[in-house]
């Protein structure tokens, strides 16, 4: 049987190998883009933690994402980001955590809420999915409550009618879709992860 402590030793171990991949996968990440914003791949190890390890194991994870996020804006290796920091520095800093944060505590808050009734394989769907709606809600709500501006200069002479439309198609649509379904598709492969870790209890 396995003992409590061991259960916490697991989940640091597994929150510290999950914390690698989330750096690894967010640095390759921010050199893929689509218009001003980088895809996220980094969300599914986020996922993975907050579902095997809890919201708390979700929240660090995320907190590790936007970190890394947030260097890439302050030091300009993120060009659409630094001007979102030269506008509001402190803001900027804060958004970046804090979607991250909460992308993973929504994660696992979900994930824990349908394990209890017994039914964790559609709350693993569920968490995944939640994970990108809650980052990309976010940020799309900051960007329009405090960086128009910033959004209206990336919109340039592109072909879109208006900044809502570029917002959602130009820099949304692509990007959360992928990120989604990304997400989505790895979700079964998430749940055999966790049902061989949880087998061997």
């Amino acid at each position: 049987m396995v003992t409590q402590n061991q259960k916490r030793i697991e989940a640091l171990v597994g929150t510290a190998v999950l914390t690698a991949l989330v750096v690894v996968l967010q640095v390759f990440a921010s050199g893929v883009k689509i218009g001003p914003v980088s895809f996220t791949f980094s969300l599914v190890p986020i996922v993975l933690g907050a579902v095997l390890y809890g919201p708390i194991s979700g929240a660090f994870l995320g907190g590790v994402f936007g970190l890394v996020v947030t260097i890439a804006t302050v030091t300009g290796a993120d060009i659409g980001a630094y001007m979102m920091f030269e506008k509001l520095p402190v803001l900027t800093v804060a958004l970046c955590m804090v979607k991250g944060i909460a992308a993973g505590l929504v994660s696992g808050l979900i994930c824990r809420a349908f394990a209890k009734r017994g039914h964790s394989l559609p709350g693993l769907f569920l968490a995944a999915v939640a994970c990108p709606i809650v980052n990309t809600g976010i940020f799309v709500a900051a960007l329009f409550a405090f960086y128009r501006d910033v959004a209206t200069v990336w919109m340039g002479s592109t072909t879109y009618s208006n900044l809502f439309v570029y917002v959602l198609l130009g820099i949304v649509g692509v990007n959360f879709l992928v990120e989604l379904a990304v997400n989505v598709v790895l979700a079964p492969g998430i749940e055999r992860v966790i049902y061989a870790v949880r087998k061997r209890h």
